[in-house]
């Protein structure tokens, strides 16, 4: 449910494509209903599938201060049945038709969906569900308690029980946003979800749950104009509601601080270290210049053939693995982190100083045209296979629908794959991996002694 932004750099295998063939758009296709829904449409080469579902530009970031995870507690409500449709039979809909779609909902910092993937015979019935929920939602004082105790229980599980999460990604979010509602955890805090009621849900529901504040996207076998068709037939008579104003309190680039947490605990079995470095909007303002960064990123710190994992973890035996990824706000600045697990005759200060110095060196030492044009290669290779996946592709829209982009660049990602050149990448990782971007260090370990 969490780290949606993670996707976009794990979503497929790779296959051979020549660099040399014409670049095709992934074809998104988009239209608007009277009363403000967007359908957003891509006809993939899988047959008889439909993957998609239904998502409001509403997140944690939205969340009131006085209810952090709210947005999320009202997505386990969205389950919880209607006006007309019993909770066993939202529930019957939305899981017995569907497969391979995991949680089937999340809340992220910017977007809240609710996916389906099922044979196209049953996307009458999604939509149904759908459409269903958006306007017509109970909020029933036993349901709420109801959730409550199992969004309570999914918190203890998931964070408090997880130190690595909890103080790893909690605290890298306040050091990155300062000030912005950015800094919320994604499912609250304990004692905030406890006062969440029936009133807050309802206000929040009506204010954001609102056709001209969503989106169908729907990926597979099928057309826009059936979309437009079966869509039109559940969500047209609904009627448009208040546009709902955003509001996002922007941090300042540079503050100043700089944060270090070193973090023991008897649950953790394995040291870890993680380096964060901010990057700033204008570096990631559209989807070139993400690409850009992406590439930046991909030859430096992620997988087996990364500059940093060939050095800590195959060269010198200094880690044992190397990972990292880009975490992106819709309206606001990003941060990159990188991560290792080190061996145990290593000290954390051996391994900072030698991830921070291949990284702010990278780009005049390390970056070259071969490792750029290997990358290069590789992202049209995923963007190939996703033609064949409806759920993969499904996912990768989703990134950048999540985090503010425009679907007429996304629909063009290969030919600006294909365009971005060698020495764009060389200047993005000048920029972004500079002493002063880095923002913080956390080091959790096995408790000593």
């Amino acid at each position: 449910m969490q780290i949606l932004n993670r996707i976009f750099l794990t979503v497929c295998v790779l296959v051979a494509l020549s660099l040399t063939s014409f670049a095709e758009k992934i074809n998104v296709q988009e239209t608007t209903l009277d009363n403000g829904l967007r359908i957003i449409v891509i006809k993939t080469n899988v047959k008889d599938i439909v993957c998609g579902g239904v998502g409001y530009f509403v997140g944690s970031g939205d969340d009131p201060r006085n209810v952090v995870g709210i947005s999320h507690f009202l997505e386990h409500m969205m389950f919880r049945g209607t006006k007309h449709l019993s909770m066993e039979k939202v529930r019957e809909l939305a899981y017995d038709y569907n497969e391979n779609w995991g949680s089937r909902a999340f809340t992220s910092f910017d977007v809240t969906f609710f996916g389906h993937t099922s044979n196209k015979a049953f996307l009458d019935s999604n939509l149904k569900v759908d459409a269903e929920r958006m306007r017509n939602l109970l909020f029933r004082e036993s349901d709420i308690e109801k959730e409550r105790k199992i969004i309570i229980e999914e918190r203890k599980r998931r964070v408090e029980s997880n130190p690595i999460t909890h103080y790893m990604e909690e605290a890298a979010w306040k050091a990155t946003y300062l000030y912005s509602s950015y800094s919320y955890p994604l499912s609250g805090y304990l004692d905030q979800i406890m006062a969440c009621d029936k009133e807050a849900l309802q206000k929040h529901y009506d204010r954001y749950y609102v056709p001209n504040n969503a989106f169908v996207l729907l990926v597979g076998d099928i057309t826009l104009e059936e979309a437009v068709e079966k869509v039109s037939k559940y969500f047209g008579g609904i009627p448009k509601g208040k546009d709902p104003k955003r509001s996002r309190i922007i941090d300042p680039k540079d503050t100043g601080l700089k944060f270090t947490i070193d973090r023991e605990s008897k649950s953790i079995a394995v040291h870890n270290l993680n380096v964060i470095y901010r990057v700033d909007r204008d570096l990631i303002g559209d989807v070139k210049k993400l690409s850009i960064a992406e590439f930046a990123l991909e030859i430096l710190a992620r997988g087996e053939s990364s500059v940093l994992y060939q050095t800590l973890v195959d060269k010198e035996k200094l880690s044992y693995v190397v990972d990292s990824y880009l975490d992106v706000r819709a309206f606001d600045n990003a941060r990159i982190n990188i991560a290792t697990v080190f061996r145990e005759n290593q000290s954390k200060k051996n391994v900072y100083k030698k991830i921070t110095a291949i990284a702010e060196s990278y780009a005049d030492k390390y970056l070259t045209k071969e490792l750029f044009e290997k990358e290069k290669k590789k992202q049209l290779d995923q963007i190939e296979m996703l033609k064949d996946d409806p759920y993969s592709m499904t996912m990768f829209v989703l990134t950048y629908l999540i985090n503010g982009y425009r679907l007429d660049e996304v629909d063009n990602i290969e030919n600006i794959i294909r365009g971005v050149k060698f020495e764009e990448v060389v200047e993005t990782a000048r920029k972004i991996f500079n002493k002063k971007n880095r923002i913080m260090r956390i080091y959790s370990h096995p408790e000593l002694g």
